[in-house]
């Protein structure tokens, strides 16, 4: 019996040994480049802190937009896009931001909504085509309640996402997907409500989520090279993310995958130079081209509908966090400070670096 013990622990090692063999063989080293010994000015601090950051929460790239006052005064990106290949991280590069898409996807709806003289508090359900109308049991269901959460509705278990084919997972095929809607309507943070969002958007104009978003909302806001996923993307996909090894201190490659294609809540891909562009108009509020938007989503509020509170060092923001398939981005703005800021990086956020990096820059700025 001991025996049998005995070959069953080394067995146990033997694979063991052999995953950690693998893991190392399959991963990358942590990024290291030389910051600024003494940076002086501003510029010289945010670079220094940036490339100390690649290090310090295994990074492998990472873009960085600052605007103040009116202006952009800071956009750089450090780093490798991609390990592998060993290709640098651009301004250029092509970065999915996860869920600050449901920023773009709300601006779209209030375009759409103005267009129409929609009110937030219309029923969702009352402006689809009969043939495209859900089940009764969603018309108490409006529009701020898709954006804020509000709506009763849940995602499916991961479980249930990952056996669900490439052809089911196409947005006009989004009702088979639905849940019927909680009694209580409680505060449930949840991708089908921006989801919806799209699929309502794409029925009611006619024209697919993706090519209508690109012209109402990106166009506009300077984000031509921008786009939303409209298929699972190729292993050629240019930029790569990763997330931490299970035991090293290494990175390893994963794999982007959304539950819709294209999805609303989370599919937009962006360069960190459109982005720029984007916050510009988002910081100059009334003068910017999401003014009449903007407005519409605040209501009687003062954050718009659809973006998320956001506190660093005791001063508040609006925007939006994004992270998946290794990516990880942070966006947020004060018309009141007159400051701006995105963060994108292509690497899991298992150190709270999305909340870590924006206050040390804040510091810097307001030295």
């Amino acid at each position: 019996m001991n025996r049998k013990i005995n070959y069953s622990i080394l067995a146990v090692v033997f694979w063991l040994a052999l995953f950690l063999a693998w893991e190392w063989w399959q991963s990358f080293p942590r990024v290291r480049l030389t910051p600024i010994s003494f940076p002086e000015s501003k510029e010289a601090k945010i670079d220094s802190l940036l490339i100390q950051s690649l290090t310090q929460y295994l990074i492998p790239g990472v873009a960085l937009g600052l605007i103040e006052d009116n202006k952009v005064t800071y956009l750089k990106a450090f780093g490798y896009g991609n390990l592998e290949t060993k290709d640098t991280l651009t301004l250029q590069s092509e970065l999915p931001v996860a869920s600050i898409s449901k920023i773009f996807t709300a601006l779209s709806l209030a375009n759409f909504a103005l267009e129409k003289g929609l009110s937030l508090d219309t029923a969702f359900n009352l402006l689809l085509p009969k043939n495209r109308k859900l089940a009764p049991e969603f018309d108490d269901i409006s529009l701020r309640d898709l954006l804020e959460h509000t709506s009763g509705l849940s995602d499916r278990g991961k479980l249930k996402n990952i056996l669900v084919g490439e052809e089911k997972r196409q947005l006009r095929n989004l009702p088979e997907m639905l849940k019927s809607p909680h009694e209580n309507k409680e505060t449930q943070y949840a991708d089908i409500n921006f989801d919806l969002i799209g699929y309502v958007l794409e029925n009611c104009a006619k024209v697919p989520f993706d090519s209508m978003i690109h012209q109402n909302t990106l166009i506009p806001g300077g984000m031509e090279r921008s786009y939303f996923l409209s298929r699972e993307p190729s292993d050629s996909f240019p930029t790569v993310g990763y997330k931490n090894t299970f035991l090293w201190k290494r990175l390893q490659s994963t794999k982007l995958k959304t539950e819709r294609y294209p999805s609303p809540s989370s599919g937009l891909i962006v360069t960190a130079e459109d982005l720029s562009k984007a916050l510009l108009h988002l910081c100059r509020s009334d003068m910017g081209n999401f003014a009449e938007e903007l407005r519409w989503l605040e209501g009687e509020s003062e954050t718009p509908a659809g973006f998320q509170k956001i506190t660093l060092n005791d001063q508040q923001f609006v925007g939006h966090f994004g992270e998946q398939g290794g990516f990880s981005a942070i966006l947020f703005y004060s018309s009141e400070l007159e400051v701006g800021f995105f963060l994108l990086t292509n690497a899991k956020d298992n150190y709270d670096f999305r909340q870590k990096i924006p206050s040390e820059i804040l510091k810097i700025i307001a030295q």
